[in-house]
């Protein structure tokens, strides 16, 4: 393995950039590559999901035309990056983690030979920092609580997640939360630890999500989600939603992109004849998908800060959401769509709404321009910058 000096960023995550997997940490990982500043090198330490690069070592990809060295360290088929473990022993985390330790002598070789800081977007990874004495930046990214309708195994394990924030969060250098109610939790329950802590929010690729027109009149209403169909999402209420904004106006068409397993929804067949299933897609193809609809959709429970809504809003669609207090900074009502407040109504008022927004839109009064201006402030460059510079800082020993 080759060492390189100056300014070296190990990103760690258990993911190969080259595949197909949705999700808003992959995105953020793809456009971490795609922006990486070109005074600094880039390691990713990964999996790989084609089976075509040797387990630990390094080789140099390509990924949105930027080369990088990647190292993986367990190879994971890419169409199986959206199955959830059943058991810990399967667990994609704890076998990553293992894989590291096997390549031990490798890997403590290289990064501390090569000075290299690590970037971390799980806490559950954090002990690979403290396993070879290396500076980190940590972020979270989700918005998880206790008791919420979850796929992963932490609703078995609940204790891995308090455990691995509060070890994180003192082994970081810089730690990051994607909205401010996680960081403000960090900061009342670790006050010791405060200092470190910062909010970066999520942003939409302005490459790739960009505002364009709204298709023109027809006979459909195009309303969709894109992303995973994970409990926490409440696809049961997103399917009922759709069923009451159909019995509204039946020019309602649902568009889903994503692989995730409608038909274990028992309320998927209401909307089985008027839903569009686009699959697993990239982000170039997403943003052709969202060029077609009218308006996005969110159910969820708890988020971090919704990957999937703040691309729809790029590219000018207003999205309609059960209220989320991040959601705040970017949906304004009768503007960029609507908050929902939560309660035994809200899926009535939520399909009244979807309606009253189509009907903004053909009145001109929403326009394309308009929705995308609510995330100008978010740019990928700019948020980006704060964990590039961080990693500056700790190369010079300021953090």
């Amino acid at each position: 393995m080759a060492i390189r000096s100056g300014v070296n960023v190990a990103l760690v995550h258990p993911f190969d950039p080259r595949g197909a997997k949705v999700g808003g940490v992959e995105t953020f990982v793809r456009d971490y590559i795609t922006f990486f500043p070109k005074d600094m090198h880039l390691l990713m330490i990964g999996v790989d999901g084609f089976g075509d690069l040797p387990l630990g070592e390094i080789s140099e990809i390509e990924v949105r035309g930027r080369t990088l060295s990647f190292l993986p360290l367990v190879h994971l088929p890419d169409t199986q990056t959206n199955q959830y473990a059943g058991k810990l022993a399967e667990s994609l985390t704890l076998r990553f983690v293992g894989a590291a330790l096997k390549n031990f002598g490798k890997l403590n070789k290289l990064l501390n030979g090569g000075n290299y800081s690590l970037d971390l977007r799980r806490t559950e990874l954090a002990p690979i920092a403290m396993m070879f004495r290396r500076p980190s930046v940590q972020m979270l990214h989700d918005g998880m609580f206790k008791g919420a309708p979850m796929n992963s195994l932490l609703r078995k394990f609940w204790w891995v997640k308090g455990l691995s924030e509060r070890f994180s969060l003192r082994h970081a250098s810089a730690f990051y939360c994607v909205n401010q109610d996680l960081t403000d939790r960090l900061k009342q329950e670790h006050p010791s630890q405060a200092h470190k802590l910062g909010t970066l929010p999520t942003w939409a690729n302005p490459t790739i999500f960009a505002p364009s027109p709204f298709p023109v009149a027809s006979d459909t209403i195009n309303i969709g989600f894109t992303g995973r169909m994970d409990n926490f999402k409440r696809p049961d209420l997103m399917f009922q939603l759709v069923a009451k904004a159909h019995a509204i106006d039946n020019r309602v068409r649902f568009h889903y992109v994503g692989d995730g397993d409608v038909e274990q929804f028992a309320e998927f067949d209401a909307i089985r004849h008027v839903t569009v299933l686009h699959g697993r897609t990239s982000s170039e193809g997403l943003a052709k998908v969202l060029q077609t609809l009218h308006v996005g959709l969110l159910t969820s429970d708890f988020e971090g800060m919704p990957r999937s809504v703040m691309e729809l809003l790029a590219s000018g669609r207003p999205v309609v959401a059960l209220h989320l207090p991040q959601l705040e900074l970017v949906i304004h009502d009768g503007q960029s769509g609507y908050l929902i407040p939560r309660g035994e109504d809200q899926l009535d008022v939520m399909a009244g709404r979807v309606i009253d927004t189509y009907r903004a839109i053909e009145a001109g009064s929403i326009t394309p321009d308009k929705v995308a201006a609510a995330v100008a402030d978010f740019g990928a460059e700019r948020l980006l910058g704060r964990l590039y510079n961080d990693h500056r800082r700790i190369h010079k020993k300021e953090i």
